[in-house]
């Protein structure tokens, strides 16, 4: 397949390939072929190829200057299956889910089949396969992918899972207590406990902590993972988004000395208040935080935002 709308000879690559910057063409070298048929034009109409590189997936990449792009070019035909993202191998604890993914290239369709210990494992046949609840028995289990389409097959690596008997531990926010509520402008504590079966009470570098500033249905990142503390604090700002529909949500995960952790989160909503704009005379042009409102306006309002009322310099208000 070629990208960029290229004119091109043939779509299976010669042994080598190379490319003129000024007559804006690729051409392909066959060392085994004769002398007089070693060379074949492959694509014409290449702005200013500068560069060539054959990738691991086989595609033909290039580097077209004229046109300021990277392209790919990859063959279509019945093209057998070829590994580009291996399974990778996991550590878990009992009871764990675990997830092992393979990817490949190939003409399609392309059917997948998952062994464990070189054995088919019946009805993994998809390119990710999970085991739901990890047991004591998987312990050292081996898993690859057996990819294979009408061209032909390829294998992937082992993957190893190996299965311990730690478990992760557990994670408590005590403050902010639950329902608690904020004014703009107020400072927010906040501390959490651990505690490890295996390890016993981590240290404070255990403690990782994250804000997010939730409105609506989108979110806003406040406070970016910070580790290190097992508790602190932030000020809520008195300016921003004025929105009555918002929170706060933090976040606590405690990591055991075997890398497993645990997350937990308490969420921080504010106290709001119904904020009436009554004009007398009736009638006049108005703004609120810049956005145009008529007299007699009411609007949920968190407590404690600073908000702006603003008017042209004159009007005529007609009685």
């Amino acid at each position: 397949m070629l990208q960029g709308g290229l004119r091109c000879a043939s779509v299976r690559f010669a042994p080598a390939s190379f490319a003129d910057y000024c007559g804006n063409w690729i051409n392909g070298f066959d060392p085994a072929a004769p002398s007089s048929s070693a060379v074949s034009p492959f694509a014409t109409g290449v702005p200013a190829p500068v560069d060539l590189k054959v990738g691991p997936d086989g595609s033909l990449y290039y580097l077209a200057r004229g046109a300021g792009s990277v392209y790919k070019v990859r063959y279509t035909g019945n093209e057998a299956p070829t590994i580009t993202q291996q399974p990778a191998s996991e550590t878990a604890f009992v009871g764990q889910q675990v997830n092992f993914t393979v990817a490949a290239s190939g003409t399609a369709p392309l059917s997948y089949q998952w062994q464990r210990n070189a054995v088919d494992i019946r009805g993994a046949t998809s390119s990710t396969y999970t085991i739901s609840s990890v047991s004591s028995a998987d312990n050292g289990a081996r898993f690859r992918c057996v990819v294979s389409n009408t061209a032909g097959n390829a294998i992937s690596d082992d993957a190893t899972l190996a299965v311990t008997t730690n478990t992760a531990p557990v994670a408590a926010i005590t403050q902010p207590a639950e329902g608690a509520l904020y004014t703009a402008g107020t400072t927010i504590t906040y501390a959490g406990t651990g505690t490890d079966a295996e390890d016993g009470p981590p240290a404070a570098a255990a403690f990782t902590w994250k804000i997010d500033f939730h409105h609506d249905t989108h979110v806003h990142p406040f406070m970016p993972d910070t580790s290190g503390a097992t508790g602190g604090s932030f000020t809520i700002p008195t300016t921003g988004e004025t929105s009555a529909n918002v929170w706060y949500r933090i976040y606590l995960t405690v990591r055991d000395s075997q890398g497993l952790t645990t997350t937990v989160f308490r969420d921080v909503r504010p106290r709001t208040v119904k904020t009436s704009i009554v004009a007398q005379p009736s009638g006049p042009q108005l703004t609120l935080d810049g956005q145009p409102i008529t007299g007699n306006y009411t609007v949920a309002a968190v407590v404690g935002m600073q908000r702006t009322i603003a008017a042209p310099p004159s009007q005529q208000i007609r009685n």
